[in-house]
């Protein structure tokens, strides 16, 4: 799948998945609220320009991310920088999305920051819709919790 391809599939899920009661209840009992930005980006991408795209936001966003060569969909839940969590050293600059959220996939929240922020953010994996293939998106509602 071309990359433009893969940013309106991976659209059409998110919009498929807010579409959803269900849906919606279960990625709010993860930090989704409505009206928050959601960020499409492929697992390939180097972290500091995905987050350069989520400051502009100035809010915590939901990252879906889209494998080209699987079309599955991981979603992310991401806060903004705050003193609040531990401030750890920034990724390197050619860190993958893919390779942070390998690091963070078993934690409820782990920070991370980026050389441009003063303060860490938190990352945390919205379960239940992660690595999901398309039958999912033939059904109204989604899968129960692992």
């Amino acid at each position: 799948m071309e990359y433009p391809e893969l940013r309106t599939y991976a659209s059409q899920r998110v919009e498929e998945l807010l579409s959803s009661p269900a849906a919606k209840r279960h990625l709010a009992s993860y930090g989704w609220v409505e009206g928050m930005p959601v960020v499409l980006a492929d697992p390939t991408e180097r972290v500091d320009d995905v987050m350069g795209f989520v400051s502009i936001h100035g809010r915590a966003v939901l990252l879906a991310l889209c494998d080209t060569d699987s079309e599955h969909l991981e979603l992310w839940h991401i806060t903004i920088p705050s003193p609040i969590f531990t401030r750890v050293e920034p990724l390197r600059p050619e860190t993958t999305l893919a390779e942070l959220c390998v690091r963070n996939d078993r934690s409820r929240l782990s920070p991370f920051r980026v050389s441009f922020w003063a303060h860490s953010a938190a990352i945390h994996e919205v379960p239940c819709f992660v690595r999901t293939d398309a039958c999912w998106a033939r059904t109204a509602t989604p899968a129960e919790p692992h």
